[in-house]
């Protein structure tokens, strides 16, 4: 049976849609147990803490993309990135150039509706904890249920902010934030301050650590249980919350907390399709065979093995812009097909490829080809009818069924990049090298990383970027460190289509922008929030400021 299933009776049983009209309640799809029943020990209020981990990966609103984590992170971490395009641009477009930031109303409003599930659910949990235990065993027991509630919120809100708010510099915090709810109620309320909500994030992984540290329980030390949170996941969310807050003496530890009881895989665990946690997974969404979502799911997206047309049609293409910065010998680029230097010649040159379909670099015989074809179709690393193209990536490989597969959303990398960025800033420079080091060593035999300065950063960038590519990151990045959405064509010496290149001038439909373009890469807040809670304003008004709710 399914580790999720098997420990989870009623994924959905309080599943409430805290900051929305009630239309987004939803019963129990898969059990009558009452909400008597199932707080009236810690052993089934343990199931509905099980059912969050379910919310992570289901499909929602009959939207064949919309699948919970894995949405956010190809539709929102990565399509509108700078690290990865897919094949042609058809029916994407408008997601990879940022078009929808100033939208109400559009397919990229899932993020507001699933992580609102995810604060209900987690709501309800908290809520219904008792107050008073008959006895110190007891109540350890109920410390952990919270601990783990605590923790998912907390993820939630992070994620929330990052893509409805503001940067942290922008208005130092004082930004607008999101719909801060702590408990279940759910009359009209206005958006609290970025810098609010953050602080609410701090208080309860605060208050999980403590409880997660004294209840003296953790998860399972079955690998397959990675989809429950402990203190080590409440450590990364910290992590990744003060990154964006710029909070670098809280990044530091927590990265270092996060990750001291996992190691970086080596090459050969790189290779094997990221579908399953090892080692050095953190935390994970869980899905395989038993409890699949078919053509919903985030391999249907982001894996050039699935059976379904969005990947196999469109299968996923890493920059060359990326790939140009890394070492030849690293053993990660085994998982690309990068084109060499006598596979372009064949192929007519860089102006050749340029000129394919959509200018994306399809393929359909010559050297490459063939290379591709013995080297990725015939392993199973791509689908047997999926389309060829330059540097073409087989990170992601389906575990089982049409799509099936786990996705990490924290792993060891990412916190050594976490503390490197923050230790940069601080001006400890040869703590970056060490972690540096650390990240690429296993991969790169002989990597000695002895840059400074710039040099230095641009060499964190490079690696963060190859090294966490398609895990839901590129956009969240960019838009952190305030930088240019900067694409190049082949003739400019990229890889990227002309139609998501230039600036609209001359004749080209325009991709590139800076950090203040786009709505300040700042979602509005859906009208699925906005038509039922009337002290919330869609667009920020670049002038605004707290009110009375808070």
């Amino acid at each position: 049976m399914n580790k999720i299933l098997k420990y989870t009776l009623c994924a959905s049983i309080i599943a409430g849609f805290n900051s929305c009209s009630d239309n987004y309640l939803e019963t129990s799809p898969q059990s009558s147990t009452t909400k008597e029943i199932l707080f009236d020990t810690p052993e089934s209020a343990q199931f509905a803490v099980n059912g969050l981990g379910r919310l992570m990966s289901k499909q929602y609103l009959s939207n064949q993309g919309f699948n919970g984590e894995g949405t956010v992170y190809a539709y929102i971490g990565e399509f509108p990135g700078d690290g990865m395009q897919k094949l042609a641009y058809s029916g994407w477009q408008n997601i990879i150039k940022s078009n929808y930031m100033q939208s109400n109303n559009n397919n990229i409003d899932i993020a507001w509706y699933y992580y609102y599930r995810l604060i209900g659910n987690a709501n309800q949990i908290l809520d219904n904890i008792p107050s008073e235990f008959p006895s110190v065993g007891l109540q350890r027991q109920w410390d952990f249920i919270k601990a783990q509630a605590l923790t998912i919120r907390a993820y939630s809100y992070t994620m929330l902010s990052q893509i409805y708010s503001r940067r942290w510099t922008d208005r130092n915090g004082e930004s607008r934030g999101v719909v801060l709810r702590i408990d279940t109620s759910n009359d009209p309320k206005e958006c609290a301050s970025l810098k609010l909500v953050l602080d609410q994030v701090y208080k309860d992984l605060d208050e999980a650590i403590e409880l997660f540290e004294t209840c003296g329980d953790d998860r399972s030390s079955d690998i397959d249980m990675r989809w429950l949170t402990n203190s080590d996941v409440a450590h990364a969310v910290y992590s990744r919350a003060a990154l964006i807050r710029n909070d670098w003496n809280t990044v530091i530890p927590n990265s270092q907390e996060a990750r001291k009881d996992y190691s970086i895989m080596g090459p050969e665990e790189y290779k094997a399709g990221f579908n399953t946690a090892n080692k050095e997974w953190i935390w994970e969404v869980f899905e395989d065979d038993t409890q699949p979502i078919y053509y919903y799911s985030f391999y249907n997206y982001m894996s050039g093995s699935c059976a379904g047309s969005a990947s196999r049609t469109n299968p996923p293409l890493i920059s060359k812009q990326i790939v140009d910065q890394i070492d030849p010998s690293d053993r990660r680029l085994e998982i690309y097909a990068v084109p060499t230097a006598e596979e372009i010649e064949d192929a007519g040159g860089y102006e050749a490829i340029g000129n394919t379909t959509n200018g994306s670099g399809a393929v359909t015989k010559g050297r490459f080809f063939q290379r591709v074809q013995n080297e990725f179709v015939k392993t199973g690393r791509l689908y047997g009818t999926t389309k060829i193209g330059y540097y073409i990536g087989a990170k992601f490989i389906v575990k089982s069924g049409v799509g099936d597969g786990c996705i990490p959303i924290f792993r060891v990398a990412e916190m050594l990049y976490n503390e490197a960025e923050a230790q940069y800033r601080l001006g400890n420079e040869a703590a970056v090298r060490e972690l540096l080091n650390e990240a690429t060593q296993p991969y790169q035999e002989g990597y000695n990383c002895t840059k400074t300065g710039e040099d230095l950063w641009n060499e964190l960038v490079a690696y963060r970027k190859f090294d966490l590519w398609s895990e839901g990151h590129s956009w969240f990045d960019l838009k952190r460190w305030g930088v240019d959405m900067v694409r190049k064509t082949w003739a400019e010496g990229g890889s990227w289509a002309s139609y998501f290149c230039g600036d609209g001038t001359n004749n080209k439909t325009g991709g590139n922008f800076g950090p203040s373009d786009k709505n300040n890469w700042t979602k509005n807040i859906p009208t699925m929030e906005t038509n039922y809670n009337n002290k919330v304003i869609s667009q920020e008004d670049p002038n605004w400021t707290l009110g009375n709710d808070y």
